[in-house]
């Protein structure tokens, strides 16, 4: 009889606590999820805080936080969280045990690997009673967002080939060659290359120098990126890293300009997220507008809007002019040589960045092409 009644308490004890639970287990449960800065660079380290809180007596015996995350977010090693990965999303997942009326902080180390615009969406919420007799789901919506910009890859302006027709023959020549005529010195700041360190002047005031330079010209350059990944390419992109390449070179030209007080701007032909006509951002100085720029390659979808031959025909038509346009492209043929010339005749340099010849230039000696300056949020 003892026995008997100690099976029916026994029984009762875990009827109630599974309803009480199934009801209150995520009564007055908070959760929010959120990256700890609005923009930062390709490869460079980022936090992403989650914050959960049980604001009642009634402690949560065990608590499953999922959602999904894209899969260029990599995760740094961290126990209590298991990341199951896919080719393009990954889902997260967070273990977690709170007493009554107790709040947890908890932040992980993310690395994004690919430039883009990253959303936390939503979470699901999993708990319930003390044998796992009950689950009790709950989806809270998440409003923060990163946005990723590509790394500049930093190439020797100086040395930089491009190609033009002439007859049947592709020829070398050079951009940019001598931009500047130096002015003067001027007291060495934070990101300032050493190629252009003034010794002699570093050498007399005991304080390093560098060249200060003006402008020959009033120059702007427009850099324009190709999408695609071949000469016979339709629409789909097969070789992703090779575009995703020329944009950090993009990034790192512009970004090199702009720092000796030129203009700089971009084109591709593919969309952003905010617009289907190919991307544009017409060339003008300063560190505002190179902030634009990657705002533009950091929304940019790997779809072809138009072809290359198109689109300098276009510029040509809207009446594009006094521009030097440096095209980075896997190829160049007569189609895009015949609208290069378009744009000849209005008065502008047409150069070209075969993309087979950028590994030869990032060997070269000297060139950072570590974590860029940040750029305030």
């Amino acid at each position: 009889m003892v026995v008997f009644w100690f099976i029916l308490i026994a029984m009762l004890a875990v009827l109630l606590q599974h309803l009480l639970f199934k009801r209150f287990v995520l009564k007055n449960v908070q959760y929010t999820r959120y990256f700890t800065e609005k923009t930062c660079f390709q490869d460079e380290p980022i936090g992403m805080v989650e914050v959960l809180s049980n604001s009642k007596r009634l402690p949560i015996p065990w608590l499953y936080v999922e959602s999904s995350l894209d899969a260029s977010l990599q995760f740094a090693g961290q126990e209590n969280f298991s990341v199951s990965r896919g080719q393009y999303d990954q889902n997260h997942g967070s273990f977690f045990t709170l007493s009554g009326y107790q709040r947890i902080r908890r932040t992980h180390t993310l690395k994004p690997r690919r430039r883009g615009i990253y959303m936390l969406r939503t979470v699901t919420l999993t708990s319930g009673d003390l044998f796992g007799m009950s689950r009790v789901t709950k989806q809270i919506p998440l409003d923060s967002k990163i946005t990723v910009y590509p790394k500049p890859l930093q190439l020797p302006l100086e040395q930089m080939p491009y190609h033009s027709w002439q007859g049947d023959h592709i020829v070398k020549r050079f951009i940019l060659p001598d931009p500047f005529v130096v002015a003067g010195t001027r007291p060495y700041q934070y990101g300032d290359s050493l190629k252009h360190v003034n010794w002699k002047a570093t050498a007399r005031s005991g304080q390093l120098q560098v060249h200060q330079y003006e402008f020959t010209a009033n120059r702007k350059l427009l850099v324009v990126v190709n999408i695609d990944d071949n000469e016979e390419m339709w629409r789909t992109v097969t070789n992703q890293d090779l575009i995703e390449r020329s944009i950090n070179v993009a990034a790192g030209i512009t970004r090199e300009v702009i720092a000796q007080g030129m203009e700089a701007g971009f084109a591709a032909n593919m969309r952003s997220l905010e617009q289907a006509d190919s991307a544009l951002l017409l060339p003008a100085a300063g560190e505002g507008h190179w902030q634009a720029i990657l705002e533009l390659m950091a929304g940019l979808v790997l779809e072809r809007t138009e072809s290359l031959s198109d689109m300098l025909h276009r510029f040509a038509d809207e009446g594009l002019s006094q521009h030097d346009i440096l095209v980075i492209s896997t190829y160049w043929n007569e189609a895009a040589e015949q609208a290069a010339y378009l744009l000849r005749q209005r008065q502008n340099a047409v150069l070209a960045l075969l993309t087979s010849e950028i590994d030869n230039l990032l060997e070269g000696e000297g060139f950072d092409n570590g974590t860029p300056d940040r750029i305030p949020s």
